[in-house]
């Protein structure tokens, strides 16, 4: 039992931290947004901690989504969105590069071009830089980001 507790918890972390890098927000906001402390939001998204009911309430509030899709009541097992596991585990430099006005500003446009919306751009293209191979040692600078933003803008004809 306690360990279907353990998986519930990360699971919730996972679409905590999925949801929030989605809509391109910080731990600070959503923290602020819901009027609960950093630690305490930082803590859920890794998988620890015991939220209440209340803390849920505010958190899908600050994250625009509804309480039953934070707790995933209507997702069957194994029906997990690939995409946000993905996005759960992207490094923090990526998450930092997608706030710039230069990712911004490229994912609008692309955007634009393809034909969806702006949010729907941010999470492809944030979702294939999270899938992008990486250089062999050390974490991806905001250079890396950068060039990576590019070849996706040149291949999707933005150029």
């Amino acid at each position: 039992m306690a360990e279907d507790a353990t998986a519930d918890i990360k699971s919730l972390g996972a679409r905590l931290r999925a949801r929030r890098m989605a809509l391109g927000l910080t731990l600070a906001q959503v923290a602020e947004d819901s009027g609960l402390s950093l630690p305490y939001v930082s803590n859920l998204e890794r998988g620890h901690g015991n939220p209440t009911l209340d803390a849920l309430r505010a958190i899908s509030g600050a994250l625009q989504q509804s309480l039953s899709d934070i707790l995933g009541d209507e997702v069957p097992e194994g029906s997990f969105d690939p995409a946000e596991l993905v996005l759960a585990d992207a490094p923090s430099s990526l998450q930092a590069f997608t706030r710039t006005d230069r990712f911004l500003e490229v994912a609008d446009r692309l955007a634009e071009s393809q034909g969806v919306s702006a949010d729907e751009m941010r999470t492809r293209l944030m979702v294939g830089m999270a899938s992008a191979p990486r250089r062999s040692t050390g974490d991806p600078t905001e250079e890396d980001w950068r060039r990576l933003l590019d070849a996706y803008s040149l291949i999707l004809g933005d150029g």
